[in-house]
């Protein structure tokens, strides 16, 4: 049996979209419990939803951070919110992973303080698995940590490595995130986490790569900072929700390609999906001592329900 910690308060779309998403993974899954953190006035709405599922457990929390908290507030104004209870499950083993669709920053410092961080780690990076023209490529940091020290990024590179050789890969490709490949282009962090990772993993470390080598499929692991990382990939999943709106709209224009789109509508729904935001709903956030989803702020049903999809992988493979 696993059992899950869902922060169901920090989401856009709000706890109904949470409790929906819940509701479906447990019609498909017997052998998961969900312990569902909400403030009080959710706490009815909830038992009427799940009045005949043995699988769910509510606990309640004073409050619940804001998208607009910053991290500091959070750490000393808000210690029983719902992602703070929801993390604290599982810090005393009652859950074994924890979902949370909310601040990003908090998200990370409150797990840094309540689970702790791995030897060696200063601060937990978002991670998460992009499809590319190959094999998928993880990225981090993606918004854990606006800005980052060389020696962070060095550190999101040996948790980068780590997760990719746990998941089979013995010898990933890594590459730090920058705005040429010159050595002579850069922050001064990105030059001085370049010469730190030529010393210690020279047989992973290919150098830098730009933004239009990301999907190119040549690489395992691309390391930036949270600022950049979030950018890239926010412009990644418009410009993907951008095309799928213009495959439909050329469809539309006549009426002949309105009698063919019938027929190529299930190619094209395949090949947007395969980029779809909602089937890499899931970001990891590596080097905290417990296993962290962070979901989209504004995650509908059909996400949230990929998000725990994706925890649940990653804790089968810790299982």
């Amino acid at each position: 049996m696993f059992t899950i910690a869902v922060d169901v308060m920090g989401g856009d779309l709000g706890p109904r979209v949470a409790f929906k998403a819940c509701r479906k993974l447990l019609a498909q899954r017997a052998d998961v419990q969900l312990l569902l953190v909400m403030t009080a006035d959710y706490e009815e709405h909830a038992r009427r939803v799940f009045a005949s599922c043995p699988q769910v457990q509510i606990h309640l929390a004073d409050n619940y951070v804001q998208m607009d908290d910053s991290p500091a507030l959070v750490l000393r104004h808000k210690p029983q919110s719902s992602m703070a209870v929801a993390l604290r499950l599982c810090a005393e083993g009652q859950a074994q992973g924890v979902l949370s669709t909310g601040n990003s920053g908090a998200l990370m410092a409150l797990s840094r303080y309540l689970l702790g961080v791995q030897e060696g780690i200063d601060r937990p990076a978002l991670a998460a698995s992009l499809p590319t023209r190959g094999k998928p490529v993880l990225m981090l940091d993606l918004g854990a940590n606006v800005l980052s020290s060389a020696d962070q990024l060095v550190q999101f590179a040996r948790l980068g490595v780590a997760w990719k050789q746990a998941q089979g890969e013995p010898s990933p490709a890594l590459a730090l995130l920058n705005i040429g490949e010159e050595s002579c282009k850069g922050t001064d962090s990105i030059k001085q986490a370049a010469a730190q990772l030529q010393q210690e993993m020279p047989s992973y470390y290919q150098g830098y790569c730009e933004g239009n080598d990301l999907f190119a499929g040549e690489l395992d692991v691309v390391v930036c900072d949270g600022f950049v990382g979030n950018v890239a990939l926010k412009t990644s999943e418009g410009l993907t929700a951008w095309l799928s709106d213009q495959v439909y709209l050329e469809f539309s224009r006549n009426w002949w390609t309105r009698i063919l789109f019938p027929i190529l509508r299930p190619v094209f729904k395949r090949l947007i999906g395969k980029f779809s935001a909602s089937r890499y709903a899931g970001a990891l956030l590596l080097g905290v001592n417990g296993v962290v989803v962070k979901s989209h702020g504004n995650s509908d049903d059909k996400t949230l329900l990929m998000a725990m999809q994706f925890l649940l992988k990653n804790l089968q493979k810790t299982d």
